[in-house]
């Protein structure tokens, strides 16, 4: 039990330093506090908000693996580039995930789930948020 309390302390803070962001543990699972700041352009209007990235993972198992899951939200123009980075990282995805979208006209939401390391994970994901920081 103290090897897997360890392996969970030393997993959380590797993904702590991919997003260079917080993490939070509540109720077996580690959230990741990891804000964006988009501009979104409504006819002549240009709105500027802050909004929370959702990245979670719970379940973290002797194996080092868990369940990770990431909401990410993305302007209409992001999107291509964003899913380049996730599709071509070096470390592919795990031959059983879960992606889909929710799309209106100023904003996409990206939606992943994932069984596999938080690390694999959070360093794909972080590496295509990157991309849209550059």
């Amino acid at each position: 039990m103290k090897n897997l309390e360890a392996a969970l302390k030393s997993e959380v803070e590797k993904v702590g330093s991919l997003f260079h962001a917080e993490t939070d543990y509540q109720s077996g699972r580690v959230i990741i506090k990891k804000n964006r700041t988009l501009e979104i352009s409504l006819y002549s209007n240009c709105f500027t908000c802050t909004l929370d990235h959702d990245i979670s993972f719970e379940d973290f198992s002797a194996t080092g693996t868990a369940f990770n899951k990431a909401e990410i939200m993305l302007l209409p123009e992001e999107y291509p580039a964003f899913t380049y980075a996730l599709s071509n990282h070096p470390i592919p995805f795990p031959s059983h995930f879960r992606q889909w979208l929710n799309v209106n006209p100023h904003l996409i939401s990206i939606c992943l789930e994932t069984t596999e390391s938080p690390e694999h994970f959070a360093d794909r994901l972080s590496t295509a948020l990157n991309v849209l920081e550059v």
